[in-house]
């Protein structure tokens, strides 16, 4: 999900090179909570340290995602991508440039602010997700498409928001915005965040069901409302925008969702 645009210098040209982002540990997601499921990628800090709390999850992840796009951004020269993130804990909002009218975001957030160049992300969305209480609310998922559970269903949630942080670098809202469709915005994230997943899985770092629960999660979140601007593109385009992007590991393969060839 993208909010309303704010000015921005475009970056150099499309990507050309894709390289691994730094190895971190498999462990359990949470660990204040034994009952929950020890699946999925989870991640350690520089320092060794294990996730304890969703928000500590949420920026072992966004760590993870970051040095993937960093040193791919290196390959091709161009500079280090600059974002900020919020993670708005549980039964609170945040100020943000892209709030609802009083200026907020709270607990349903998932989102990247162009006017703030923020990834915002609830605690409790995102717990939601790992624990599967969402699938009945989403679009996808509440029709039978998908589902959303485990700490790689959050993976891509964050993932996909950093792959609008992307495309606001690399200058695409402003060379493209208005002349093709909120989806086609989207299915890019979504192949972006494959991108990174590949070179993830390239490294040895994701364990059996990970791949399953991303493209579950890309179907539960697609949406059917084709007539809609805001449309984000149905379960099968985005489970699909998620598998070319996997299946590549490039992200100059993404290109195509905003150069008109999918953007009908």
């Amino acid at each position: 999900m993208i909010s309303p645009k704010r000015p921005r210098l475009a970056a150099a040209a499309a990507l050309l090179l894709v390289v691994g982002g730094a190895g971190y540990g498999i462990t359990a997601a949470s660990a204040d909570d034994p009952t929950r499921p020890r699946d999925g990628l989870t991640l350690t800090s520089q320092d060794g340290a294990k996730p304890t709390t969703m928000a500590q999850f949420l920026t072992s992840v966004t760590n993870d995602v970051d040095s993937y796009w960093t040193k791919t951004f290196a390959a091709s020269d161009l500079p280090k991508p600059q974002v900020r993130t919020r993670w708005i804990p549980a039964g609170q909002s945040v100020a943000s440039a892209c709030g609802d009218e009083d200026g907020r975001l709270g607990d349903s957030a998932a989102a990247y602010c162009p006017s703030d160049d923020t990834i915002y992300i609830s605690e409790k969305f995102a717990t939601d997700i790992y624990d599967g209480a969402l699938d009945g609310a989403l679009p996808g998922s509440s029709q039978g498409y998908g589902g959303t559970v485990g700490d790689f269903s959050v993976a891509y949630i964050v993932a996909h928001e950093f792959g609008h942080e992307i495309q606001d670098e690399l200058g695409a809202f402003d060379r493209y915005g208005g002349s093709v469709p909120t989806m086609a915005f989207e299915l890019q994230a979504d192949c972006y965040a494959g991108t990174w997943a590949k070179s993830a899985y390239d490294e040895n770092r994701l364990e059996d069901g990970d791949i399953q629960e991303a493209l579950d999660a890309a179907l539960a979140v697609g949406d059917f409302d084709t007539d809609n601007p805001g449309h984000h593109g149905t379960p099968e385009q985005r489970e699909e925008a998620w598998s070319a992007g996997f299946q590549s590991g490039d992200p100059s393969s993404c290109a195509g969702y905003l150069d008109g060839s999918v953007a009908t």
